[in-house]
């Protein structure tokens, strides 16, 4: 049996990756590290006999190495991914052992993805940006382009709060606390067949099939930036996130303020953080918002749409999962890098080298795979995909 090292195993995600590693069949013993030996400690105790802890700063090359050697795959749910996916993934490549994340970030993305050839030399499979969003999304996305002779759009959603970040406490929304950090920014879209600049938090609005006409707000995400490498011909490709009514509101109005130089980035950041801050305009629209309707609940929490054509006609996609594993946004993205490295250590895996999700795993497997951890004990296990088409752009 594999010995799998897990970082960040303390925290929110890795404690759910080192009880779904335990879960898959490849691993035996999972070494759960995190720069919090206590916490490290508190999880290894939930898997006696099958767990270890570490204490470890990811940024001491010496203990880092050290730690990697003693592992057969490396999995690392260690924020913040913009400081932490690098070098892990490059000792991992000197150690020529899988890699695993969860990454998020479109610019780490892309920073990551330049490994290619080191990771391809090393003869090892790293998968990057293995949970919910990006993740599950990507692997749904092509399901959904699958719909069609040919994709020319795709845009991914995702629906729930995701994991906080490492780190940060905040009285704002989860999902607010992420899509706060690209006010002021652009960020890059797929339009038109090429890598384009966007304003994130503007309006997306799908007419999509069964749940009809729904409005969405664009984030900078990695899958704009891979799904056009895997989808031939496919002209737009963005990520979205569905957001209340309310918290709509308020993303447009702080993007707006902060592009045109009414507000800074912290001043939009107070009024996130606190919500005595706002202006009254601003806080009067909030609640006439709520009072015309809160969160979309009726929709999946993860899912990609695409459009295109199926022999010569218009046809619109959707793929959503219909269940997920215990946890919240966690948990889902928990078991989805757990699925990932029994998929590798059992040599299921594409390709070697650095790969998004979709460019490496199959998504009818992985979701094989997955099932087992979205369904509850005692239950009967019906269909994990959801697939709605529709005619018509």
């Amino acid at each position: 049996m594999k010995r799998v090292l897990v970082l960040g195993g303390a925290g929110a995600i890795g404690r759910h990756v080192a009880g779904g590693a335990l879960a898959c069949s490849a691993a035996g013993h999972v070494i759960v590290a995190d720069r919090d030996g206590t916490a490290a400690a508190e999880v290894a105790a939930t898997h006696p006999g099958r767990a270890e802890p570490l204490a470890i700063d990811i940024f001491n090359p010496a203990e880092l190495t050290d730690a990697i050697g003693r592992a057969d795959a490396v999995l690392n749910c260690a924020g913040p991914f913009h400081k932490t996916s690098l070098p892990v993934l490059q000792a991992a490549i000197a150690a020529r052992k899988p890699y695993l994340d969860v990454c998020d970030g479109w610019e780490t993305t892309r920073d990551l993805l330049a490994l290619d050839g080191a990771a391809r030399d090393a003869g090892i499979p790293a998968i990057i940006g293995l949970g919910g969003s990006p993740g599950l999304t990507n692997l749904l996305a092509r399901i959904a382009a699958a719909e069609l002779s040919r994709c020319d759009e795709i845009v991914t959603v995702a629906g729930m709060d995701p994991a906080p970040l490492p780190g940060v406490v905040s009285r704002a929304p989860a999902r607010a606390v992420h899509w706060r950090r690209q006010l002021g920014t652009d960020v890059e879209i797929w339009q038109g067949g090429s890598l384009a600049p966007a304003r994130p938090l503007t309006p997306v609005a799908l007419n999509l099939p069964f749940f009809g006409k729904r409005s969405f707000h664009l984030i900078g995400h990695p899958e704009a930036l891979t799904l056009p490498n895997v989808v031939p011909g496919l002209r737009s490709a963005r990520h979205a996130l569905a957001l209340s009514k309310r918290e709509g509101a308020l993303a447009e109005a702080l993007a707006e303020a902060v592009a045109k130089g009414d507000l800074t980035k912290a001043e939009a950041d107070l009024q996130v953080a606190e919500p005595g801050e706002r202006p009254l305009a601003l806080r009067f629209r909030m609640t006439w918002e709520r009072l015309l309707g809160g969160f979309v609940r009726d929709l999946p929490p993860f899912f990609a749409y695409a459009a295109g054509t199926k022999d010569g006609h218009p046809r619109r996609a959707l793929a959503a999962l219909t269940r997920l594993p215990k946890g919240g946004a966690a948990g889902a993205a928990g078991a989805a890098l757990a699925v990932g490295m029994e998929l590798a250590l059992t040599h299921r895996i594409d390709r070697m080298g650095v790969s998004p999700p979709e460019a490496a795993i199959d998504p009818h497997l992985f979701f094989e795979e997955y099932a087992a951890a979205a369904t509850l004990r005692g239950t009967a296990p019906g269909p994990l995909i959801r697939i709605e088409t529709a005619e018509g752009p």
